[in-house]
């Protein structure tokens, strides 16, 4: 089965998908990062079945044209979001260190204040 979607319709479903209750960002990161490979992989077969001669990049096809323009903002959202969930892993990343080296300094603090 091929889903369709305009790129407004897409935007559209973006955006909702954002109010899932009880689904974390990355939950529906995931989610969407797989609903967006299934509708690669079935843009993909569509592609294979086609007769060889016929050519994608000359938009004969309106439903398929329709369909990368649909997984091209879909790209462009996830690359945006990978963009800033990676700045937010760093955030952490960077916090976590901080902790475990004061961690690591307080231990060797209490062990040189127990061998006294």
């Amino acid at each position: 089965m091929l889903v369709l979607l305009s790129v407004r319709e897409a935007n559209d479903v973006l955006i909702s998908n954002w109010g899932y209750i009880g689904m974390s960002k990355d939950e529906n990161t995931e989610s969407r990062i797989e609903a967006a490979l299934q509708r690669l992989h079935n843009l993909s077969t569509a592609l294979s079945e086609r007769p060889a001669q016929t050519s994608l990049i000359a938009g004969d096809d309106p439903v398929l044209k329709a369909e990368m323009d649909s997984l091209r903002v879909e790209n462009q959202l996830l690359r945006q979001e990978l963009l800033e969930l990676t700045a937010s892993y760093n955030g952490l990343k960077q916090a976590t260190d901080a902790a475990s080296s004061r961690l690591d300094k307080t231990i060797a603090d209490i062990s040189g204040m127990l061998e006294q």
